[in-house]
């Protein structure tokens, strides 16, 4: 399958969306459906990786399913914060066994109740996975354990190495990451997600004054009820629009929020279009009737 970056070559303007496995013990046959679903109309999903405490597993046949079973390219999300760099080599391994070259890295959040809990693994900073996931492109191998005096050189792999943008942090301290991500080895970001145009205008606009030049695919969480709007206010600590608040709040049925909300998304989608977005990556959370009814808006 093609590489994220390969594809942005080849179209102006993609559409993606962010798929999340389903709980474990529950049957994997919605996601199968969702996939199906999304075959010929997306130009790639992404996997999510929750931590050990969220109890989703499957990001790794999910993306293996959705590339042969339905044609569609992946990006498999891996975080690091719960794994040695033992862990990390053992577990990228498989993911190029399994043909999934795109890889969004993450250092990863605590689940819903675990905020304080503490950190187990080797890495607490994103851009450490990225040099790791770079050094096997370029065919640099850990040592073994009281056996190799140094790296090893293998066969290099040929991952896409994708990181994460936070608009919503307008400091310095975010511009800093990210110059360390592009540094380790990053070639594409995918942003938190954003409700409005001029918040990827702005964010963009900072990484390119500091000279940071990567594609960047902003992140939309296509709202549809004003207590979605609170809940990722409360939650995620993010700002929503006055707009689409206003909007939301005052429409008089669900069907009328509903449609003010994929109203509101649609002509985001096609402001960014119009500026140069190299696409939009959509947080659905696996409600696939949100993307159909923004297919119709965008057209």
């Amino acid at each position: 399958m093609k590489k994220i970056t390969e594809i942005l070559k080849d179209k102006k303007f993609t559409l993606s969306v962010e798929l999340v496995p389903p709980r474990n013990g529950t049957s994997y046959d919605e996601i199968f459906r969702i996939l199906g679903q999304l075959k010929g109309k997306v130009d790639f999903v992404s996997v999510t990786k929750g931590a050990g405490g969220s109890l989703r597993g499957g990001t790794l046949p999910i993306s293996y399913f959705a590339q042969t079973k339905y044609g569609i390219n992946t990006i498999a999300h891996f975080v690091c914060r719960e794994r040695t760099k033992y862990e990390i080599e053992n577990d990228l391994m498989d993911l190029y066994y399994f043909g999934i070259n795109n890889i969004l890295a993450l250092r990863g959040d605590p689940p819903a109740g675990h905020k304080n809990e503490e950190w187990d693994g080797d890495y607490k900073y994103a851009y450490l996975l990225v040099k790791q996931i770079k050094d096997m492109n370029n065919g640099i191998y850990l040592p073994r354990v009281n056996i190799d005096q140094g790296s090893r050189k293998g066969a290099k792999t040929d991952f896409c190495i994708i990181v994460a943008g936070h608009p919503e942090d307008p400091t310095k301290e975010e511009i800093e990451h990210i110059k360390v991500k592009v540094n380790a080895g990053a070639e594409l970001i995918i942003t938190q997600m954003i409700f409005s145009f001029e918040e990827y205008k702005e964010y963009v606009g900072n990484l390119r004054k500091n000279g940071i030049n990567l594609p960047v695919i902003p992140g939309l969480r296509p709202l549809i009820s004003y207590k979605q709007a609170e809940s990722v206010k409360d939650f995620f600590n993010l700002e929503v629009a006055d707009e689409l608040i206003k909007g939301l709040k005052e429409a008089k049925t669900d069907g009328e929020a509903r449609e003010f909300g994929i109203a509101y998304t649609a002509d985001m989608i096609k402001k960014l279009k119009e500026y140069g977005a190299p696409g939009v990556h959509l947080f659905i959370l696996n409600e696939i009737e949100l993307v159909e009814g923004l297919l119709k808006k965008i057209k």
